[in-house]
């Protein structure tokens, strides 16, 4: 799908909207990819890719994408359910023969790769999620499903769990005669042409972000450790750019035939599952795909949350549109930042057919203004031009919406009664004609889109 000037309009402001939370939010560094019908449309970084160095990042470093490494291992198991290697009825034990006798034996393929196994999360001590010991080898993994790993029955409720996942790496590996690491090269990063992307640390090509501490205890952050995550490298194991990972995770929209069949791919993405999110917002599961509704489209894809890392990866797979954000925070907010690039990529998506002229008109009331008070960004979307406020979550939550009356002078619709609703906001323009102020109802000054000191990292 070629991008148009629309679309190539709205994907400009997606940009520095991003630039301006990362900002703001004090995230040192913020990875981003959208694709659209297959092209990358845009490929971004921001910010450092270590704070204690002032490293800058760049769209070529690699993240490591925690949980949607699930999503990997649900294609690479998808494949091989196309291929008859594997079916979904399975169960473990019959590929893991030392699973033999275990609860953990008897849990249906399907039910590990749909959170639906009412396995274990992380076992019975998380002190490797801690950085306090070493994340369990295949052994230490038999040790635990050996122990039981039931806590509910089976098939009754969503409970995420990433020992489940370790237990899918091994069936993986059984059927494949392969490490898990080497079966994913074979089954996804060789097919796709991928550099970057690799089950664990130890191979791929390109520079690791920092991760991060958060700030909720604490008024700085320090570097954190990124070990390997041995055998649950199926769970949380997985490094990638966003570049690359809007690759693998395309794989799952419908025109996308490179490695599934059209019924894997939308088995993938049946809701089986109602879940809530931790914006308490209702969201769903099918298998390996995290689902959510973004204005009244269902989205796809995953999100991860390593030590440091948060990212967050959205499909609408009816319009191939990928949207891949990575953050090196722990508590960086990469799905807010993925839902807000994917609104307004959507804007432009649906946008009506507009008169050249009057977008000219409108866009040239365009730019970022502040005052005491606070901050906009005036920006044409859509075919409409709207003043957003960068400082809030959601871009296009409460926008007022501005129809131009000629050159100098705008009327706000606005988003709450609150606001100057059926009012003039005036503009004033410099020699070149860029509104530089605005006067009447407003009273608001030209800024930098994003502060000068936007590429440093956290104060």
């Amino acid at each position: 799908m070629p991008a148009s000037s629309s679309l190539l309009h709205a994907l400009d402001y997606a940009d520095r909207w991003l630039a301006y939370r990362r900002w703001r939010l004090r995230i040192p560094g913020v990875q981003v990819a959208v694709r659209i019908g297959g092209e990358l449309v845009l490929e971004r970084a921001h910010g450092v890719a270590d704070a204690s160095t002032g490293e800058a990042l760049t769209p070529a470093h690699r993240f490591r994408i925690a949980s949607h490494s699930k999503a990997l291992a649900a294609i690479a198991t998808m494949r091989l359910v196309d291929d008859g290697r594997l079916r979904l009825d399975d169960e473990a034990q019959l590929h893991v023969p030392a699973l033999r006798g275990t609860d953990a034996g008897a849990l249906l393929l399907r039910e590990l790769l749909s959170h639906g196994g009412g396995a274990v999360r992380d076992g019975d001590d998380v002190a490797f999620w801690h950085l306090e010991d070493e994340f369990p080898d295949a052994d230490r993994l038999l040790g635990i499903a050996r122990a039981g790993v039931s806590r509910v029955p089976a098939s009754t409720e969503f409970k995420y769990s990433n020992i489940g996942f370790g237990l899918l790496g091994l069936a993986i590996e059984a059927v494949t005669g392969r490490s898990y690491a080497d079966a994913i090269e074979a089954l996804l990063v060789e097919p796709l042409g991928l550099g970057a992307t690799s089950a664990d640390l130890g191979t791929g090509s390109g520079p690791l972000v920092a991760g991060h501490s958060a700030l909720h205890s604490h008024e700085g952050r320090v570097v954190l450790g990124s070990p390997s995550t041995g055998a649950l490298a199926a769970a949380t194991g997985a490094v990638a750019t966003a570049a690359e990972l809007s690759v693998l995770l395309r794989t799952v929209a419908d025109d996308d035939d490179r490695l599934l069949d059209a019924a894997s791919r939308r088995r993938m993405r049946q809701q089986l599952w109602t879940t809530t999110g931790r914006d308490g917002g209702s969201a769903g599961y099918g298998l390996g795909m995290m689902l959510r509704t973004i204005d009244g489209r269902t989205w796809a894809g995953h999100g991860g949350a390593w030590t440091g890392q948060a990212t967050r990866t959205l499909v609408d797979a009816e319009r191939d549109v990928v949207v891949t954000v990575l953050t090196n925070a722990i508590d960086g907010p990469a799905e807010e930042l993925a839902v807000g690039v994917a609104r307004i990529v959507g804007t432009a998506l649906d946008a009506p057919s507009t008169d050249d002229r009057d977008l000219d008109l409108a866009r040239s009331f365009e730019g970022a203004f502040a005052s005491i008070w606070g901050r906009v960004d005036v920006v044409e979307l859509g075919g409409r031009l709207l003043a957003i406020a960068p400082t809030a979550p959601d871009p296009l939550q409460a926008v007022d919406v501005l129809t131009p009356e000629g050159d100098d002078r705008v009327r706000i619709a606005a988003a709450t009664g609150m606001g100057s609703g059926h009012e003039h906001a005036i503009a004033e323009r410099d020699a070149d004609g860029r509104v530089v102020r605005w006067r009447g109802a407003w009273r608001m000054d030209a800024v930098a889109p994003v502060p000068a000191d936007a590429t440093a990292g956290p104060a």
